[in-house]
């Protein structure tokens, strides 16, 4: 299987081992990574892409074209993160702006009603290091999870199947185990 990897990790970050393991975990089973280092990515959509959003070619910088080509090319979509106030960091949330655009991540029928754009996602992942223990999360409605593991779906193959792994900041011995353990069944 080819999976889109998305690193939001800065790599002098200790945690970054996280990302590591899983590209690691999916090269053992044969899995084809295709890494993208989302600290590198310009997170702010421009006024241009922002006028371009609902005309016919919504796609108008190169960085947003090699990511979507990219994204078009996968077949599972796998982020590993650090949350930062319950959510995803603000460059993977300004990929997610920038590149998951109609016609890309979701198509608009006649009745302008959202179907999905990425068929070919068949399995979507999380994996995050956390400050927060699992009752804070569920307190604070886990925008990350939200984002990653339940919304992205709706924009993906209807079977497809996802993995959301949190494990406590800094990255221990057990928290790499249950990474290892999740993606080793993709």
């Amino acid at each position: 299987m080819r999976v889109l990897l998305l690193d939001g990790y800065d790599p002098s970050d200790p945690n970054h081992l996280v990302t590591d393991e899983a590209v690691d975990v999916l090269g053992t089973n044969r899995h084809v990574v295709d890494l993208v280092a989302v600290h590198s990515f310009n997170p702010v959509m421009s006024s241009a892409e922002r006028d371009a959003y609902h005309g016919e070619q919504p796609v108008i910088s190169d960085d947003v074209r090699d990511s979507a080509e990219r994204l078009r090319a996968a077949e599972a979509l796998l982020f590993c993160y650090p949350t930062v106030a319950l959510n995803v960091p603000a460059a993977m949330k300004g990929w997610l702006e920038r590149v998951m655009v109609p016609g890309v991540a979701f198509v608009l029928d006649e009745k302008h009603r959202v179907r999905p754009g990425m068929q070919n996602i068949r399995r979507i992942g999380a994996v995050t290091t956390s400050p927060h223990g699992r009752i804070a999360r569920l307190r604070g409605r886990d925008a990350g999870k939200r984002t990653t593991a339940r919304t992205l779906r709706l924009t993906a193959n209807k079977r497809c199947r996802t993995t959301f792994v949190s494990v406590p900041t800094p990255a221990d011995q057990d928290g790499i185990d249950r990474i290892r353990k999740a993606l080793a069944r993709w």
